[in-house]
């Protein structure tokens, strides 16, 4: 989450405690932007989610990104959004999926497939996204989540799960715990 305090901006990086090699990684792929902070720390709050969590350095170099992807709301909030402006500046590089998968993905348990939570967007923000997708070859459907709660998420069918496997399969290895969200146990053989 992009952190926005007094004209200044950080990202906070913040995961259950059960994935804390997961949040020692992110550290170090942006050791150079957390020269100034403390390095990832654990709160175990009784009764509350478990976590670990590090913020990169304060600083005016994360502007535009917010600019670009975070909307004010009236109540003075902001929404992070998606629009055609963020998927075209988007690199087209396998560690943005791959983190993308490993913060908000899932596996299927009934076959080789899985999801991508992304409740918070509109369905139109949800079709950007999986244009963004697509650039790997990666096919994907819009569900909606409940008829009641009008959300969708992204679906990544069988047919085509296999191609995300293969994006992100090198980076995803360099954190053993985060190995299972390949699916292995229900990858199709080849024999």
């Amino acid at each position: 989450v992009l952190v926005r305090r007094d004209g200044s901006y950080r990202y906070r990086v913040a995961h259950s405690i059960h994935q804390a090699d997961y949040v020692y990684w992110k550290h170090n792929k942006l050791i150079n932007r957390c020269k100034k902070t403390q390095p990832p720390k654990i709160y175990l709050e009784k009764g509350k989610f478990e976590r670990i969590e590090f913020y990169t350095d304060s600083g005016n170099y994360l502007k535009e990104i917010h600019e670009l992807m975070y909307k004010k709301l009236p109540n003075g909030r902001y929404r992070k959004t998606i629009t055609q402006e963020v998927i075209d500046k988007l690199p087209v590089d396998p560690l943005v999926v791959a983190v993308w998968y490993l913060d908000d993905g899932s596996i299927r348990n009934d076959c080789y497939a899985g999801k991508i939570a992304s409740q918070g967007f509109s369905k139109e923000e949800n079709e950007l996204l999986c244009d963004y997708l697509r650039k790997f070859n990666i096919n994907c459907h819009i569900v909606k989540h409940t008829e009641i709660s009008g959300q969708w998420y992204i679906t990544i069918p069988a047919s085509t799960f296999g191609n995300l496997i293969k994006v992100i399969d090198p980076i995803v290895r360099e954190v053993p715990s985060m190995v299972y969200k390949l699916n292995e146990l229900r990858r199709p053989r080849n024999d």
